[in-house]
């Protein structure tokens, strides 16, 4: 078998804790640096993220001097995290669950006293201003924008957005406080879910592990989440 063969025997064994990493594998832009039954290592050159999967402490060692150069990765078993921050000198951490949809047909979006729109390059700068994780700056949003960024409104007036992150995972779920707790976060979850769908992309994102309330929104929209923990390292 190739590498890349190889690597989606294994991946494809758990497919929920492995969507990120068969995302990136299914529209061609990760590298297969590393691949067996026992672990598979990948590089994505757009997002610059490395994704690892280990199963012994004997393949994370193989495959730590093939990171050089490392600035951001996802691990997906919790118990190499920490070699991980102390080898590379991380200081930041997120654990998180994964979240997709493992339904086999379109989601249902609820009607809602608005209307979703594909937004465009106009909404950049409004996006970041109201984005309250910001990270990337406008130029993240208009790459966001770009790959397909959903707006909610009400009576004409913009109320939320989302978006798909660069390495694939739907995020930037945003909605203005004044429209809180009236379901337009599930709207646009599974706006975007269906988007990703129509796209042919694995519908997928990740969430902290201690924010119920998302965790909640998941379960009420109908995505699946792993019971394993998966973490970023920046």
């Amino acid at each position: 078998m190739t590498l890349e063969e190889t690597a989606l025997a294994r991946l494809t064994g758990n497919r929920l804790l492995y969507i990120d990493m068969l995302e990136v594998l299914r529209r061609g832009t990760a590298e297969v640096r590393r691949a067996g039954p026992d672990g598979v290592l990948l590089y994505d050159p757009p997002s610059e993220v490395w994704f690892l999967d280990a199963e012994t402490p004997a393949v994370l060692e193989e495959m730590l001097p093939l990171m050089e150069g490392c600035t951001i990765l996802t691990g997906h078993q919790m118990w190499y995290k920490d070699r991980l921050a102390a080898h590379f000198g991380f200081q930041t951490e997120q654990i998180c669950h994964q979240a997709a949809w493992m339904n086999n047909q379109m989601p249902t979006v609820p009607a809602f006293d608005g209307e979703i729109r594909r937004l465009d390059q106009s909404w950049a700068e409004w996006a970041e201003e109201h984005y309250s994780h910001s990270f990337g700056g406008v130029d993240y949003m208009r790459d966001a924008i770009d790959r397909g960024m959903l707006g909610a409104f009400v009576a004409g007036k913009p109320a939320g957005f989302i978006a798909t992150h660069i390495e694939g995972s739907m995020g930037m779920l945003e909605v203005l406080p004044q429209y809180r707790r009236k379901g337009i976060g599930e709207v646009l979850l599974l706006s975007m879910t269906a988007f990703c769908l129509e796209q042919g992309v694995y519908p997928y994102g990740q969430v902290w592990w201690d924010n119920e309330p998302s965790l909640a929104l998941q379960r009420k929209v109908g995505m699946t989440l792993s019971e394993e923990l998966i973490f970023w390292l920046f």
